[in-house]
């Protein structure tokens, strides 16, 4: 409880007074790395204390099929693969996954399963081991919370509703890309997928923060943002049988590139196709704060997995 009380005295002491992600904003990690240092490689990993064998952590983190180097969540669709590329833009490596079930009565409409740019995971190291992150318990000297290595700090950050979402935004404002591939578990539309991707956005804290907010500047750009995501999958006017596919993709502008993979009655994949962006990162944010943020995760085994796949990259 101490140490979690001092996070919240860090962030007081480093956001500005105002609602909404706005006051998140500026906890951004300047100094961090970004995404774009091929020609630098060798020298970031040993900046950062990453490892070669320390990009590949997910093989470690989550428990895979070793002969086919996936992850099955339920039998009816395909399993998650560990790494993807197509239709996406870079290689992708899996955190985290789960189901996504609706109503009391439980319904399994989706497995989601959160993936990171290859490319990118020794950002998290560098970014999550940063003076930014050591100040939310800098001045817990006495707290045992001290002597604990970093890795468990981190873990109780991820899983604290009050402040895994700043370091959720931090990582994507910082360039670190997320993709959310969801595969439909029964027969449905684009529109069901469109409809429920906008009700996860509605249902984060911080959109209601933003909807109040006397400066309605970024209400308004969340309301533009939403208006362009239903227009992205409403052009798209494509069936989603069972074992379809979306991929909602962060580019290097935190916009959401969004493809799909439709399948056909057997539930073999047809040829991946481009629907269209989302050019407002708050939406960006609202949206993967719900996935892999724990104030109010869409599916809580997906934050589980991801949070812990975080902590193992930072190890």
């Amino acid at each position: 409880m101490r140490f979690q009380a001092t996070l919240l005295r860090a962030f007081r002491r480093t956001t500005r007074p105002a609602y909404g992600l706005s006051r998140f904003r500026c906890l951004s990690t300047s100094t961090a790395p970004k995404r774009h240092f091929n020609s630098q490689y060798g020298f970031i990993l040993g900046a950062t204390g990453v490892t070669l064998s320390t990009v590949y952590f997910l093989s470690k983190s989550l428990q895979s099929d070793d002969a086919t180097d996936s992850v099955s969540v339920i039998n009816s669709v395909d399993a998650l693969p560990m790494t993807v590329k197509e239709p996406l833009q870079t290689n992708y490596d899996l955190i985290g996954y789960g189901i996504r079930e609706v109503s009391f009565l439980k319904f399994k409409v989706y497995a989601l399963g959160l993936y990171i740019a290859h490319d990118d995971v020794p950002l998290v190291s560098s970014i999550l081991n940063s003076k930014f992150l050591e100040s939310f318990y800098e001045d817990d000297v006495n707290s045992e919370n001290q002597n604990k290595k970093h890795s468990e700090n981190l873990s109780v950050a991820l899983s604290d509703p009050n402040v895994s979402n700043i370091l959720i935004k931090n990582l994507i404002s910082s360039g670190v890309r997320f993709t959310a591939r969801i595969c439909a578990i029964r027969n449905t539309d684009l529109s069901h997928l469109r409809d429920g991707f906008i009700r996860t956005i509605k249902n984060n804290p911080n959109y209601k923060k933003i909807m109040k907010e006397k400066d309605q500047n970024e209400a308004n750009r969340v309301i533009h943002g939403l208006d362009e995501l239903r227009d992205v999958f409403n052009r798209a006017k494509v069936s989603a049988r069972k074992n379809s596919l979306v991929y909602m993709e962060i580019d290097e502008n935190q916009y959401i590139r969004v493809s799909v993979q439709t399948a056909d009655k057997n539930g073999k994949h047809n040829e991946p196709r481009f629907i269209g962006t989302v050019h407002e990162p708050l939406v960006t944010e609202l949206l993967f704060e719900s996935y892999l943020g724990a104030e109010k995760p869409l599916v809580k085994s997906v934050q589980e997995t991801c949070k812990n796949s975080l902590v193992t990259a930072c190890s």
